[in-house]
């Protein structure tokens, strides 16, 4: 059992985030000793083993690695009784909580804690979660499984009360994915808060079908052979087919990309696909539609550009009916000069934005061949159509 000593003291030691000089200048030994200890050269005499487990918070037991298969089964069949505990049981759980906290190695019982708390009356409890809070703390500082600490978060913003919600995401949910929104998502709808469940859901509904209309901007290939761009073409009208069925709208010869309505939430989707759609009917020769695209999506940036500050963009659909976004006036000082950005309004009263919209990038692309799918167009650049078009975009700048 004493073999573990070693790496107990090690794991605690990295845990508290000190060096092996630290924690020997704390217990009054040289750093060698400590060095020993932790690779098993020798155990710490006996008269230390106090101090150490003083140190750490953790009892003997726990140091001298005694009775810990005894401990651990006996601590899961108490969280195991979690979800029949009551408010009489409200001093054994913050018992079970605070013994979890010590003993535990790497925060392994924090999980398997406020999984079963989910589904007690003392989920909503305040000293109980008061109690846990400081558990998350060492938990997600002990704990490098990714997995784990997925698992965990989620359970865990099940629980945590409003007020506390919003630091919670901001530290540990990133807001470059959907996870921020699933994990409210998920929360509102365990807690019977639907008004909340369906702003989050839109909003993570939302970034899902952005992110799969966005799509896989590699089959717009860099080349012109004949097949990349029936590749680009099929990928566009798939997206455009998805967009207008989702908006319940109905595109026309005249307004292939907005079907005539005003911006809405999707606005930069609309911008960029249309782009490319431009560039795979020119080359395919169909000048028409190319210019049809063209007028259209440079009709949207112009709508866009006139919103003033603070304008609120909606959807059309009805599974994003209380979705918004706010327009922002945006003035960037390099390369792409004036636009515009969408911003989402989180749950903790901060903005998110969702979307950027800046004309002078897409007339650059536009206008100059710098890459070659952006040649596709340059059997229309010197026509006077695409010219007064171009002129058009210059105007907004």
């Amino acid at each position: 059992m004493i073999c573990k000593i070693g790496e107990k003291v090690r794991s605690l030691r990295l845990q508290h985030k000190m060096t092996q000089e630290q924690l020997a200048d704390r217990l009054g030994v040289s750093y060698q000793s400590v060095s020993r200890w932790e690779n098993g050269v020798t155990y710490p005499d006996i008269e230390f083993l106090p101090a150490i487990a003083k140190h750490f918070s953790v009892s003997l037991d726990y140091l001298l690695g005694q009775h810990d298969a005894e401990k651990q089964k006996q601590i899961l069949s108490i969280i195991c009784r979690i979800p029949h505990m009551t408010d009489t049981d409200e001093d054994d759980l913050i018992d079970l909580i605070r013994m979890c906290r010590r003993e535990q190695d790497n925060g392994e019982f924090f999980e398997d804690i406020c999984c079963a708390l989910r589904y007690s009356p003392l989920h909503r409890n305040t000293a109980v979660l008061d109690e846990l809070r400081k558990s998350k703390e060492a938990f997600f500082e002990a704990c490098t499984d990714a997995s784990i600490r997925s698992r965990a978060l989620g359970y865990y913003a099940c629980l945590e009360e409003e007020s506390h919600i919003g630091a919670l995401l901001d530290r540990y949910a990133s807001v470059q994915t959907t996870a921020r929104d699933y994990l409210l998502k998920e929360r509102y709808l365990f807690r019977d808060e639907f008004e909340l469940f369906e702003t989050a859901r839109q909003r993570y509904f939302h970034k899902q079908i952005t992110y799969l209309i966005n799509g896989d901007i590699s089959l717009w290939r860099d080349s012109s052979k004949p097949m990349d761009a029936q590749h680009s073409l099929f990928e566009n009208n798939s997206k455009l087919a998805l967009l207008h069925s989702l908006c319940q709208e109905t595109p026309t010869d005249e307004h292939p990309i907005t079907c005539g309505n005003a911006p809405d939430v999707f606005a930069e989707q609309r911008i960029y696909i249309g782009m490319r759609q431009a560039c795979v009917y020119a080359y395919l020769g169909d000048k028409e539609k190319a210019y049809a695209v063209l007028e259209d999506v440079i009709t949207l940036m112009e709508n866009i550009m006139a919103l003033p500050d603070g304008e609120k963009l909606y959807c059309a659909s009805p599974a994003l009916d209380v979705l918004t976004v706010s327009v922002k006036n945006e003035e960037n000082s390099g390369k792409l000069g004036r636009g515009k950005s969408l911003w989402y309004t989180l749950e903790n009263g901060k903005s998110e934005m969702c979307a950027e919209i800046f004309p002078k990038d897409q007339l650059e692309c536009l206008a100059i061949a710098e890459y070659a799918r952006w040649g596709w167009l340059s059997n229309l650049r010197k026509e006077n159509r695409f010219v007064k078009l171009i002129q058009r975009l210059k105007d907004v700048l």
